[in-house]
């Protein structure tokens, strides 16, 4: 892990997703958003977005705000959210090399200091937007878990929740909502 703690730090956290607007984002200086799929609009492991994601997505476009979908899963499993969402998207994004976002920003036609990468990981997501630039904005894990691989989202939900506590007093003053 990186020494800077700045680059674990989000500029914005969120119960959900779906309580983001798109003034948070404007707010941020931000044109367009990356979204994270697993355990931000989806449970780790599951095929069904959360209830409203569409509803939400919506309050993005009629804003003028596109959105593309950064994951890091395969093909194979993001080809549902694509047909569902009918979002443009980049798999197999290997967060937190920063590549993908880069791409997604040139995708979407801004800058990168103009993409809000959204996203549960602290150090996938929070991470790879620190890095390349982009503006990272974190939601807390969906608390519906799968079965297909527990022991690992287990064990990255504790190292995070252990990274935030021994440095509490940097995530209190970001604002929360």
């Amino acid at each position: 892990m990186d020494e800077n703690i700045s680059l674990y730090l989000p500029r914005l956290r969120f119960r959900s997703v779906l309580d983001i607007t798109p003034e948070d984002v404007k707010a941020l200086g931000a044109k367009a958003v990356a979204l994270d799929i697993d355990n931000t609009i989806c449970p780790d492991g599951k095929f069904i977005c959360i209830r409203g994601v569409k509803k939400w997505l919506k309050s993005f476009a009629d804003a003028g705000i596109p959105v593309i979908t950064v994951s890091n899963c395969t093909l194979p499993r993001m080809l549902p959210f694509y047909i569902f969402l009918r979002l443009p998207f980049i798999h197999l994004a290997r967060k937190p090399k920063t590549r993908a976002l880069l791409k997604a920003a040139k995708k979407m036609n801004v800058n990168i200091s103009e993409l809000t990468m959204i996203g549960d990981g602290l150090f996938k997501d929070v991470l790879a937007a620190n890095k390349c630039g982009a503006i990272p904005i974190r939601t807390d894990p969906l608390p519906a878990k799968t079965t297909l691989y527990p022991h690992y989202y287990a064990k990255k939900q504790k190292a995070e929740e252990n990274f935030i506590k021994q440095h509490a007093a940097e995530f209190e003053k970001i604002p929360y909502k």
